[in-house]
């Protein structure tokens, strides 16, 4: 059997996991289930419910960049003697993920056109995170200023400029636009090298940074954004739960300035917005880090989902394509219910049976480095 055969039909190597990752990413998915699937606008669960709308795509961003390190690592160590290779099978790695991402993306379309598919914007966020991957930290940081001071008007500019189709989408002018996605990317790279996710001192001492910092910065933005907006509606503003929002085609120099610095209203992606989810998203998942082993094993099944995001999320897509088909708007709030049920339980028995995903089982093998290729870089094998 050749080495590619191999790496598509073999077992799956069991590997221990960051559990509070597994959890963050578990929220994320749950995230994304309501944003897509509960409609209703009554009550205050459905005001829990809406914080969803523009937090989830975030997180998981985040997380695509913590993953992204975590690779960048694992290459790093396995080729220790030969950085040329580490860095080639780690370029070859990013780019067969983000392709097969885009060529899921597209089979999904084809299946559900009620939901706006996130996927092949990751594998564009992937190949553009891939050419700063190997910059330093402070040069990283750098770029993220740049995104925040002169990328975001500049997209927020070309979205009022009605560009082609093609265009648009090529440069990412979408609910979830490229400068502001490729700053979540970022920071979970940068998070990932700072040794954040880790279990010594100091990684629990940047994670109680980033849960108290993280959680606070994102407050006090959100606060002042809901403040400034009830100022300008002259009542209290629900902005931070997607109502009131204000769409404008053709704003005035004011109005263009207020949407692009200041507004907080889900998918904004204005500066305001992605710094205050930016600190949301460090501060959850630094304090799902923190989390004791009680509280892990109580959430076990939310860290399972997490574990198979990818599996998970294509199979909502196909669940509230049927659901959708069957029964329309009101059979999604229920659908989404036993939905959840399921696919809490299936995510818990297929961990403990075979650890991976299918999806993510699948993606491993297709682009980790051949068996081979530890020879080239003068390593032993397990048949030396």
């Amino acid at each position: 059997m050749t080495d590619f055969a191999q790496r598509l039909l073999g077992r799956p190597t069991l590997t221990g996991r960051v559990v509070g990752l597994d959890m963050a990413r578990g929220l994320a998915i749950l995230g994304m289930f309501t944003a897509h699937m509960w409609f209703s606008v009554q009550g205050p669960v459905s005001s829990v419910m809406a914080w969803s709308h523009g937090r989830s795509a975030p997180l998981f961003a985040l997380l695509a960049g913590v993953s992204m390190g975590i690779m960048q690592q694992r290459l790093s160590r396995r080729f220790a003697g030969s950085p040329a290779l580490s860095r080639r099978f780690y370029g070859e790695k990013i780019l067969v993920r983000a392709t097969f991402l885009i060529l899921l993306a597209t089979l999904l379309s084809l299946i559900n056109t009620r939901i706006l598919l996130i996927l092949d914007n990751y594998g564009v966020w992937m190949v553009c995170a891939l050419f700063l991957a190997g910059l330093s930290v402070p040069m990283q940081l750098g770029v993220i200023g740049l995104l925040l001071v002169a990328g975001i008007p500049l997209w927020h500019y070309l979205n009022l400029l009605f560009l082609p189709p093609e265009i648009g989408v090529v440069l990412g002018l979408n609910d979830y636009q490229m400068p502001t996605f490729l700053i979540y990317v970022l920071t979970g790279l940068i998070l990932w090298r700072l040794g954040w996710a880790g279990v010594t001192i100091r990684a629990r001492r940047l994670q109680k940074y980033g849960a108290v910092i993280g959680l606070g910065t994102a407050g006090v933005i959100f606060g002042v954004g809901t403040a400034v907006d009830s100022l300008r509606l002259g009542r209290f503003s629900q902005v931070l739960f997607g109502n009131d929002t204000l769409s404008i085609a053709n704003p005035t120099p004011a109005q263009f300035w207020y949407q692009t610095l200041i507004y907080i209203a889900p998918h904004t992606d204005s500066v305001a917005e992605t710094v205050a989810n930016t600190a949301w998203c460090v501060g959850l998942t630094s304090l799902l880090l923190l989390a004791g082993s009680t509280f892990n094993r109580f959430f076990s099944p939310l860290a399972a989902l997490g574990s198979m995001a990818l599996t998970i999320y294509t199979l909502h897509v196909i669940w509230h394509a049927i659901t959708f088909r069957l029964f329309g708007y009101p059979g999604l709030i229920p659908s989404l219910i036993i939905m959840i049920v399921v696919f809490l339980l299936v995510a818990s028995l297929w961990r403990l049976r075979f650890g991976k995903g299918p999806l993510e089982a699948f993606l491993a093998r297709l682009s980790d480095p051949p068996l081979r290729a530890d020879c080239a870089a003068g390593k032993p094998t397990k048949n030396d």
